[in-house]
């Protein structure tokens, strides 16, 4: 629906100007129908599920990086890195880590995944770089290292962001 407006300072005569307003359709809304959302039922039932699994977290987040790892260690013996693959087991630890707290880990993982998107080919700095961050991501687990961590977190990621530009140099 457009609308013509005009602006007049003082003093001076009205310069006649066009302008448009385009009204987007919410789409969600239309799908949901108006005043819909979600269940505060639905919430609370998943609030009570991720509290449930929590302490079966950190045992599971060790076999997810055991995994990762060796997946890792598999594509170096064989010199083939698929390394959307290896951004999808990442992405999937870090996503999951901070649901149960573990922000440290989440932002590892997106430096990992920025870092893996960012090259061509993995030569030995590249290796060195994703092992560093594949075993940061364990140990701020199994130090237990919640939230955005102590000083020590901050210094983890300066190491990670040093051994990135390493790399690209």
């Amino acid at each position: 629906m457009a609308k013509n407006s005009t602006k007049k300072a003082a003093g001076t005569p009205a310069a006649p100007s066009r302008s448009e307003i385009i009204e987007v359709p919410n789409k969600l809304q239309v799908k949901v129908g108006a005043n819909q959302g979600a269940d505060q039922a639905a919430l609370d039932l998943a609030k009570d599920v991720v509290q449930n699994i929590k302490p079966t977290y950190e045992s599971r987040f060790e076999a997810d990086m055991r995994a990762l790892k060796s997946l890792f260690v598999q594509m170096q013996d064989t010199a083939e890195f698929d390394l959307p693959l290896l951004v999808d087991k990442v992405h999937d630890i870090r996503g999951e880590a901070g649901t149960f707290g573990y922000n440290l880990v989440t932002e590892i993982g997106r430096l990992l995944c920025e870092f893996i998107a960012s090259i061509d080919k993995v030569g030995e700095t590249e290796k060195l770089a994703i092992a560093a961050h594949l075993q940061a991501m364990q140990t701020v687990v199994v130090d237990k290292v919640k939230g955005d961590g102590p000083e020590v977190a901050k210094q983890i990621i300066a190491g990670l962001n040093a051994i990135i530009a390493k790399s690209k140099a």
